[in-house]
């Protein structure tokens, strides 16, 4: 009897034995998965980072090949004369002086530079521009009309330099500004975003009615046609449809310009696009005009693995200018 209850305490003992050392196992296959997890999550972490100073390093030097295109100046070609060149971005930067947008893509190394670059004459000015023309601009983005008044009231008493109230207007003292907690600046805006500040300008007015919201008029947004930078002064070369039909030109007027600017062949993205000063003078078009743009706007976007950087920047158009310097710039991700 001693000798078997001797054996079932050592049976009791070995198992025992077996589950502390089962669970020893299982914590340390716990611990080992938790390092392997970690160490996984790291190297992605790690590849994510790599791509993305790629992708900034990228846009850099997008915004870098674009100030070589605005330096370029081929001092050899005859007015009127049409060279193709070897290297693609010596024949987009001939584009640049005769003010013409450029779209330009260039592979380097792993990742992709896109170059979009424009011109703010391209653009409507917010500082030159009348109350007949922002209503223009307003009928075409699908604002309605009963918030015309009041958005322009508002941004009238927004600029200018005394506490009256306009009509339909709002100074410091109104309740949107106190509950805000900043008054009216009395002085020009500097930039288009700063409009956000102002009474009744909202973000689905300046950038249109976000997706999926129900409505039954949608607005299209005409933040991208504002600027406010330049002389007010127009770019055949450049200005969209809506843009040019917010001036106080014909239709005709519009499509001559529209048709003028593909060149003889008739076609978008050719080397004989552009209305040149010719042309301009032909057409006997109103002073609103200039075929030599004020500023000009370089968006570089560096692309890695999916992963991409924007650089949104603006520069004097100095046609030749070797040590061009921003003057204003917003670096950042791309929104997926």
């Amino acid at each position: 009897m001693q000798s078997a209850t001797g054996n079932q305490k050592s049976e009791m003992k070995r198992g025992s034995a077996l589950v502390v050392v089962l669970w020893i196992l299982i914590i340390i296959s716990l611990i080992v998965s938790m390092f392997a997890f970690e160490m996984q999550l790291e190297a992605k972490m790690m590849t994510l980072q790599r791509k993305r100073f790629k992708a900034d390093q990228l846009a850099l030097a997008g915004v870098e090949l674009a100030k070589l295109m605005l330096a370029f100046e081929d001092k050899k070609k005859m007015p009127g004369e049409q060279i193709v060149y070897d290297e693609p971005w010596r024949n987009e930067a001939a584009k640049i002086a005769a003010g013409l947008p450029v779209n330009f893509t260039e592979n380097l190394g792993d990742g992709t530079v896109t170059l979009h670059i424009d011109y703010e004459n391209g653009k409507r000015c917010v500082k030159k521009m009348e109350r007949e023309e922002w209503r223009l601009l307003f009928e075409q983005a699908g604002i309605p009309n009963t918030e015309w008044d009041t958005l322009l009231d508002c941004l009238d008493d927004w600029q200018d330099e005394d506490d009256l109230h306009t009509l339909n207007g709002a100074e410091s003292d109104d309740p949107f500004y106190r509950k805000r907690g900043y008054k009216c600046k009395n002085a020009p805006i500097d930039t288009v975003d700063e409009l956000l500040l102002i009474k009744g300008w909202t973000t689905e007015i300046l950038y249109g009615t976000p997706p999926g919201k129900e409505t039954d008029q949608p607005i299209t947004g005409i933040a991208n046609l504002l600027t406010t930078w330049g002389s007010g002064l127009i770019n055949p070369n450049s200005a969209g449809t809506n843009v040019l039909n917010s001036l106080k030109i014909s239709d005709g007027m519009i499509d001559a310009i529209l048709e003028l600017r593909l060149g003889p062949d008739g076609k978008e993205g050719t080397a004989d696009d552009g209305i040149d000063a010719k042309d301009l003078a032909a057409m006997k078009l109103p002073n609103l005009f200039t075929l030599t743009p004020e500023y000009v706007s370089i968006t570089s976007i560096g692309e890695v693995g999916g992963v991409r950087s924007k650089i949104s920047c603006i520069f004097p158009f100095v046609l030749g200018e070797k040590a061009a310097r921003p003057l204003f710039w917003v670096e950042g991700k791309v929104s997926e």
